[in-house]
């Protein structure tokens, strides 16, 4: 057995999968109460990259899907680097090998910003949002 199937091996031995009342209960990023700076961080990397690509309600799930993936590999990459100019040893090719995987997935969900389409607003709409804005502002003043 390879030293890489080994240590996910190791791995997954050592941290079961939640289990209640006979059931594997799974965990999603959306579940997670966002106590831990990663879990702000991947969320703040999700909803940045989703504007990136104009807006999550433009999004197929799959690309939702992606975006994830690439946000929770900003934040492993972020920490790595971190870690190690903190003078800490990191696993170099672990790091690597995120870097890789983060770089295709954004390949195929593309690097590029794209616009927002803003054209299917009315006047209306827009007025409303305007009105809403100063509403909020004037609720916070008070």
């Amino acid at each position: 057995m390879p030293a890489d199937t080994a240590q996910i091996d190791a791995r997954s031995a050592a941290t079961p999968p939640q289990k209640s009342a006979g059931k594997v209960r799974l965990l999603s990023l959306d579940q997670l109460d966002g106590r831990t700076v990663a879990c702000r961080r991947a969320r703040e990397l999700v909803s940045s990259i989703q504007a990136d690509l104009g807006g999550s309600d433009q999004l197929s799930e799959g690309t939702r899907q992606l975006v994830r993936r690439a946000a929770v590999l900003g934040v492993f990459i972020e920490s790595s680097e971190a870690a190690w100019l903190a003078g800490q040893e990191v696993a170099l090719g672990d790091y690597l090998s995120a870097i890789n995987s983060q770089r295709r997935v954004l390949s195929t969900i593309g690097l590029e910003r794209r616009q927002r389409d803003v054209t299917t607003s009315t006047l209306e709409e827009i007025a409303d949002e305007i009105a809403a804005e100063e509403a909020e502002r004037a609720a916070a003043a008070e």
